[in-house]
């Protein structure tokens, strides 16, 4: 897998939690609600115009305590397009979000959000995008 495209941003702003305790399902007693802006600065591609795809990836929330029964049950992620820009002439200008998706990283058992975004003409660029993810874990109490 090519991994050139991967990309962290370049910082978390907005950043908001709320812990909301629940009763199941699977075990469940934890509802974990985050938001936030990541800034990046991604451009479209050559040949013009052509379609950009970066993964911009960063760790979010608590760690998890794997190792002693917690556990990550569902996560739901949802990001949008925040904030964009041309420079010059933008003939092709354009902005979007592929996809999101939060995980759970295995190996410091915390959530791994993934947005693949994008921007197509060479003068146009994504600068902000707004993230939500809902994560339903067991916790020790």
């Amino acid at each position: 897998m090519d991994y050139s495209n991967i990309i962290q941003p370049n910082r978390l702003t907005n950043m908001q939690e709320m812990q909301i305790n629940v009763d199941g399902p699977d075990g469940a007693n934890r509802l974990f609600m985050y938001s936030g802006m990541a800034e990046v600065e991604l451009c479209g591609g050559l040949p013009h115009p052509r379609w950009s795809l970066e993964i911009v990836c960063f760790d979010i929330g608590r760690k998890y305590d794997c190792d002693n029964g917690e556990d990550v049950i569902k996560v739901l992620a949802n990001a949008t397009v925040a904030g964009a820009r041309t420079d010059g002439v933008a003939s092709f200008a354009g902005w979007q979000i592929f996809g999101a998706a939060g995980e759970l990283d295995e190996d410091d058992c915390r959530i791994r959000m993934n947005i693949a975004a994008g921007a197509r003409d060479t003068q146009a660029f994504l600068e902000q995008i707004s993230f939500y993810v809902n994560v339903l874990a067991k916790v020790n109490e």
